[in-house]
């Protein structure tokens, strides 16, 4: 016997179809007679409701106890082995399998051909411990979700965005599926997402008692002004979140890289501490917070998305957060996630 819940069919799918880079949801619909249950399965623009079985070893007269199936539904049974005349069978009632330990996948139905060879799944008693969500490259996908809370994450399509693998980002995504971060439709579960990116929201923050001129700006690509953001308090205060500052007060700046930030360090002088500072530089922890695609519009800087305004204001157990508590970015055009 194969004790397998749905949900575990369901990953075990979505696991497949991730490795042969396909855009695809599964979702689990309900279970049929104790012994059966149903997943809806998106794949390729086409949407199958698909009936799944599960056995250790799945033999022909098993193959032949499986129902027939009507044109709108597909079949799939998942084994830890499927023999050839078990697969014969399996084709003659219109049912496709997974062998796990040859590493194969047949799912046939209306307008999709599914037969080729996977990663054998067998010779792991358990599950991996999950992944680590938030390395450098999940920071950048989590920001990305949350700023785009109503989009289904896809691989393929993240990876383009942020240029980073789309194998790396479905180790990412399973990662934050495995903490409870990521809903079946893979959207972002907020605020859940959101505070336990806060945890790892660390940026290192240079206090500076002078800034460079904007024709020095100018005549410094290096330093790459173009892409510096404004965030935290006077980004807060810009975007409405209920902060009142004076013209003044020194803003928090956040730059795309290290080489910038060194060579602006390289050539200003460091406050001797906050009260004497003109402003405070720093890396910021996502690429994103400083990406043309996020930031607002302003004067004499653009303010970093919401999102990142909202993260750097969560880093604040006191004031920051009592802020958040009020702030509605709706007049924005942004969701809150907080």
């Amino acid at each position: 016997m194969d004790h397998r819940t749905l949900n575990d069919l369901a990953g075990e799918l979505r696991s497949v179809l991730d490795e042969l880079e396909l855009e695809a949801e599964v979702e689990v619909l309900d279970t049929i007679d104790g012994r059966l249950g149903e997943l809806r399965v998106d794949v390729d623009g086409r949407s199958l409701r698909t009936v799944v079985a599960t056995r250790a070893d799945l033999r022909p007269v098993h193959a032949r106890d499986l129902p027939a199936l009507g044109p709108d539904r597909s079949g799939l049974v998942f084994a830890d082995r499927v023999g050839g005349t078990s697969r014969q069978e399996l084709v003659e009632r219109g049912w496709g399998w997974f062998d796990r330990r040859r590493g194969r996948i047949r799912l046939w139905a209306p307008g999709l051909r599914l037969d080729t060879d996977v990663a054998p799944r067998l010779g792991v008693a358990a599950p991996a411990a999950p992944g680590n969500p938030f390395t450098p490259a999940g920071i950048e996908v989590a920001v990305w979700l949350l700023a785009h809370p109503d989009d289904s994450a896809s691989p393929r399509a993240l990876a383009r965005a942020l240029d980073i693998s789309p194998s790396q980002v479905s180790n990412l995504l399973k990662a934050l599926t495995a903490h409870a971060l990521l809903r079946r439709d893979r959207r972002p579960l907020v605020p859940e997402l959101f505070w336990a990116l806060a945890e790892h929201w660390r940026p290192v923050r240079h206090p500076v008692a002078a800034l460079p001129t904007p024709s020095e700006l100018a005549e410094s690509p290096e330093l790459r002004a173009d892409s510096w953001v404004v965030t935290d308090t006077v980004a807060a205060a810009r975007l409405g979140a209920g902060f009142v500052v004076s013209p003044d007060y020194p803003p928090d700046l956040y730059l795309p890289d290290e080489r910038s930030l060194s060579w602006l360090l390289g050539r200003t002088v460091r406050a001797s501490d906050d009260a004497s500072r003109a402003a405070t530089v720093a890396v910021a922890p996502a690429a994103l917070a400083c990406d043309p695609r996020l930031r607002l519009t302003g004067e004499p800087w653009p303010a970093a998305h919401p999102v990142v305004v909202a993260l750097d204001l969560a880093v604040d157990a006191g004031r920051g957060r009592e802020v958040l508590e009020a702030w509605d970015p709706s007049p924005l055009g942004v969701t809150r996630v907080w």
